[in-house]
């Protein structure tokens, strides 16, 4: 699939490369220092964390690492879906109608999507660049325990699993798997072994996959972390240079827009 999913798939590859390690260790301290996902863990502070099993670089776990990581996902995710419904509903939204992929999802979710726009909070203007902190932190994000100053990020998780759920409520063939070196390389023309093989920055992430065994080419839609770069993104004082909306992909998916890649 082409078009949003690309782009905040790869936006963290221009501007600077903060992945916010530096901001979460003077929270630690003590200080969020403006960190926007400091701030906004502490207004989720009654927010159940969601804490991975094995945490760090998936390229440095092991494979079955990868797979238990992805069974305590899966495992989990009715239940945290449930706690997000809950959530939302203080803030008078209906996240469970979401779940039915339909026009009043689609309605519903943008109303999602204008609460976020208005509740996380901003990074502070930067007067030489404007954002200074374009990326969204992938590296902290795998790292992270999804707790305490980054209980932000269990939340951010759930979003997607909604983001997920809504989709998979269109389209049934989509359903979540890691996307080891087999599935990486169906999306390409090199097989696996070949030395000279650029592999996708969805390598080893675990991400909404369709069509992984019926010998087409398979759409693979890394869901968290475009959701986090949707979220990060309205954490800008400039605002998203493109649009987004959440719940991301689900637009395409209903238009029929999925394409083989």
């Amino acid at each position: 699939m082409a078009g949003i999913f690309d782009w905040l798939g790869t936006r963290w590859q221009s501007g600077r490369h903060d992945d916010g390690v530096a901001a979460r260790s003077d929270a630690t301290a003590g200080t969020t220092s403006g960190d926007p996902y400091a701030l906004l863990s502490a207004r989720l502070r009654d927010y159940p964390p969601d804490t991975p099993r094995h945490r760090g670089d998936p390229g440095r776990l092991t494979r079955a690492q990868r797979a238990e990581n992805l069974a305590q996902f899966l495992a989990r995710d009715a239940d945290r879906i449930a706690l997000l419904v809950s959530r939302l509903a203080r803030e008078g939204l209906d996240a469970a109608a979401v779940l039915k992929g339909d026009d009043a999802a689609l309605v519903e979710a943008r109303r999602i999507d204008a609460w976020l726009a208005g509740w996380v909070p901003k990074r502070p203007l930067d007067l030489a660049s404007g954002d200074a902190e374009v990326n969204a932190p992938r590296a902290r994000w795998f790292a992270s325990d999804r707790a305490g100053v980054d209980l932000a990020f269990s939340f951010v998780s759930d979003l997607a699993r909604l983001n997920a759920a809504a989709i998979a409520a269109v389209d049934p063939s989509f359903s979540w798997a890691v996307v080891e070196d087999a599935l990486d390389a169906a999306t390409t023309a090199d097989p696996v072994g070949n030395p000279q093989r650029a592999p996708s920055d969805r390598r080893y992430h675990p991400c909404l996959v369709a069509n992984a065994s019926d010998g087409s080419v398979p759409v693979i839609l890394d869901v968290p972390l475009a959701v986090l770069s949707l979220v990060h993104g309205r954490m800008s004082p400039l605002g998203l240079p493109v649009q987004a909306e959440f719940p991301i992909g689900l637009a395409m998916i209903r238009s029929g827009a999925s394409t083989r890649r």
